[in-house]
């Protein structure tokens, strides 16, 4: 039994590693529509790639403007150096959004120039919420598809971390303060 148990825990660490390996070098990168994507947050290695790659014009970083972190300024800099419009909108992946909050969000993503690139720290949570309201608003899928932007294949684990089921229920009330205005 033990000999089991010692493979699982295995089995798990390298998928665990292959994951952290996978979002790191990547970037949890992903298309979302013609000329919108998502990712965690890049780096000065990744990102000049994906905006060459894809002719980013507009990157929104969910993480809010941080002009302390080494991070940011790297961000703030590359985006400059490739004629791209860098948007911040501060936002936390454990509190909840009001219907003011996701509405202000989805006018910031109705109106960036595409491409964009839709970002936070690892692609799991806030960038699911963001890229959820963009099926939803944006492109008028229905709930259950736009809802397949929070998923475990970005990383959004709210069964795991209870916390950042502040996002979903920040879709969810989106989505029934929008059908009571139609």
């Amino acid at each position: 039994m033990k000999q089991i148990i010692k493979k699982i825990l295995k089995l798990i660490l390298i998928l665990l590693l292959f994951y952290v390996g996978y979002g790191l070098i990547y970037g949890n990168f992903h298309k979302i529509d013609n000329g919108v994507y998502r990712s965690a947050q890049l780096f000065s290695f990744n990102m000049p790639y994906y905006l060459e790659k894809y002719k980013i014009k507009t990157v929104i970083n969910l993480r809010g403007e941080q002009k302390h972190k080494s991070w940011f300024q790297d961000e703030k800099r590359i985006t400059k150096e490739h004629n791209v419009t860098l948007i911040t909108f501060q936002m936390s992946s454990r509190r909840y959004m009001d219907y003011n909050q996701t509405s202000k969000l989805v006018e910031i993503l109705k109106n960036a120039k595409k491409p964009i690139l839709i970002h936070c720290e690892g692609g799991a949570d806030r960038t699911s919420l963001a890229s959820a309201l963009y099926r939803y608003a944006i492109l008028h899928d229905s709930k259950e598809e736009a809802m397949e932007e929070l998923s475990a294949i970005y990383g959004h684990l709210p069964s795991i971390r209870p916390k950042v089921k502040a996002m979903d229920k920040s879709f969810e009330n989106y989505v029934s303060h929008s059908k009571a205005e139609q």
